[in-house]
């Protein structure tokens, strides 16, 4: 055997979303912030995340995670997410199967009541706080509290094949338009979701036209990271359904947490929920994230934002070691 790259990964999902932890292999990432961190890996080391993300190692749907050297005191890594197509800004379902690695593998400590585990993570979009919830001396679902999320537009209209569309635009992280499915007369299903990853691959383009997705702060925040369509929930106890389709066509077998906190941010603008109630959401397999706003949020530019919370569950599904073969024939084409 040529033996050359060594990964070592832990392999997750939460509410059935997947999610690859990188611990080891990549050689040392350059920048002070996550952003420059981001920013070397698209520079210099994108062809790992191909190798990692793509078949054969992985598939067209697969999500990961690198752990990096936090850039605030408080924080105990940095977290750059990574997708099919590049690398996002903020995630939930990664940072409550993060947070619930962490703590299950002894990287932070528990207080001796055993009830709660508190870690903070440095993300792209800024600093997020997450509490462990233990039970039984595991934790049985993690809560984090998002960077400020804020409506850009709501209640707009695009045309989309000569066809009007009306949706919100919202920042939870990361940007999302958020577009009834009853518009697109199509419900939130698994038998469904080619017909979303049309109309996404539609609808995106048409709202980048409207140039909206300018973050006021930071332009390495900009551009429309995915496309929510939201459905009545299956369950009479939920808020709702969706599907998010973002990046290259990718689906969130989730309900989406970055996405559940754009969607509270735009829904408490619409005084259609109630602050410090939970909205319980299902995803297009079931599962669910439950979110709430917690009050207003700092001042992003011209900004009014809100505290958002996601709650929701993680799995465990593996460990796994990869290596680079230089003697496979594939190889190559993971490296252009």
């Amino acid at each position: 055997m040529d033996i050359r790259e060594v990964f070592d990964v832990i392999d997750m999902h939460a509410a059935g979303e997947p999610l690859r932890i990188i611990l080891s292999g990549y050689p040392r990432v350059l920048g002070r912030t996550v952003l420059e961190k981001r920013q070397y890996l698209q520079e210099h080391l994108d062809h790992l995340r191909r190798k990692l993300m793509w078949e054969p190692w992985g598939h067209e749907d697969m999500y990961g995670c690198l752990l990096v050297e936090p850039e605030r005191p408080d924080s105990l890594y940095g977290l750059i997410f990574m997708h099919n197509e590049g690398y996002s800004t903020m995630c939930g379902h990664a940072t409550i199967a993060v947070t619930k690695m962490v703590v299950e593998t002894g990287r932070v400590p528990v207080p001796a009541d055993g009830e709660k585990v508190t870690v903070r993570f440095d993300v792209p979009s800024g600093q997020v706080e997450a509490h462990a919830h233990m039970r039984d001396g595991r934790v049985h679902h993690v809560e984090f509290e998002n960077v400020p999320a804020f409506p850009v537009a709501l209640d707009i209209e695009v045309a989309v094949d000569e066809q009007p569309i009306c949706l919100d635009v919202s920042f939870g992280g990361a940007y999302y338009a958020i577009v009834d499915s009853a518009s697109l007369g199509l419900a939130v299903t698994p038998e469904n979701v080619d017909a979303f990853r049309a109309w996404a691959a539609k609808i995106k383009p048409a709202v980048e036209e409207l140039h909206l997705t300018q973050h006021p702060e930071d332009p390495r925040l900009n551009s429309l990271y995915g496309v929510i369509f939201t459905d009545a929930p299956e369950a009479s106890s939920h808020h709702s359904r969706n599907i998010t389709v973002f990046a290259d066509g990718q689906v969130d077998r989730s309900p989406c947490g970055s996405c559940l906190s754009s969607r509270l941010a735009a829904l408490d603008a619409k005084k259609e929920i109630e602050r410090h109630q939970p909205v319980e959401v299902e995803s297009v397999i079931g599962t669910s994230f439950t979110g709430q706003v917690i009050g207003d949020g700092p001042q992003v530019g011209d900004f009014s934002t809100v505290r958002t919370t996601v709650a929701g569950q993680a799995s465990w599904l593996g460990f796994r070691r990869f290596f680079s073969n230089p003697h496979d024939p594939v190889e190559p084409f993971l490296v252009r």
